[in-house]
């Protein structure tokens, strides 16, 4: 009898704990912040990253229609005339610093037959300048631009968007210096129509 007092006494108790432990809401706000926090937190940086990555898309876009805007302002230039431009474009793209752009200037002179040849070509990578394309070498063009007797001017920008952090994202980028990384390459190709004359020269090109 008194071993069954006892256990029954046990039994009480323990039912007596579950019950005021069922009760107890000490810690739900912790315990609720520990379930919450990851979430909130991934999205967070998550917003971070896909604003920062369409502002830096949006401001690639506009580097490279002013590139294009202040390059068929001119009637003659220099190459220490496009390093200037290009490192204009450059500065456009900050304060993202994680690459730099690669800015492509290309003439192309459209003859009265609507040939499209390149007059001249000049290309930014990192910090090393160089003449990506043979002069004379023929280029496609989309009809709209193959106006006989003209001469237009081709802007070419890219750049990487490397995030903070990657997330999911598995596509692998180069960045000006040569470094891989994961990212989204960003390109953009902006036409002019040469302002003053019928083509914008090279002096030293």
């Amino acid at each position: 009898m008194e071993a069954y007092n006892k256990r029954k006494k046990t039994a009480a108790e323990l039912l007596k704990r579950m019950r005021n432990f069922l009760r107890d809401r000490r810690g739900v706000a912790a315990l609720e912040f520990a379930l919450i926090a990851p979430v909130m937190i991934a999205l967070y940086m998550g917003s971070v990253e896909a604003t920062a990555g369409l502002d830096l898309n949006k401001n690639l876009g506009r580097a490279t229609s002013m590139v294009a805007d202040l390059v068929t302002q001119q009637q003659t230039i220099t190459k220490a005339s496009i390093k200037d431009i290009m490192d204009i474009g450059t500065a456009t793209i900050l304060p993202y610093v994680r690459d730099t752009p690669q800015i492509t200037i290309t003439a192309i002179d459209i003859s009265a037959t609507s040939v499209a040849t390149v007059a001249w070509s000049r290309r930014k990578v990192n910090l090393t300048y160089t003449k990506p394309y043979v002069t004379g070498s023929a280029v496609a063009l989309d009809a709209n631009l193959l106006i006989p007797s003209t001469s237009v001017i081709r802007v070419e920008m890219s750049i990487a968007y490397v995030p903070l952090m990657a997330f999911y994202m598995k596509n692998v980028v180069t960045t000006a210096t040569g470094t891989s990384a994961v990212g989204i390459t960003m390109p953009k190709t902006s036409y002019g129509r040469v302002r003053q004359g019928a083509s914008v020269t090279c002096s030293d090109c």
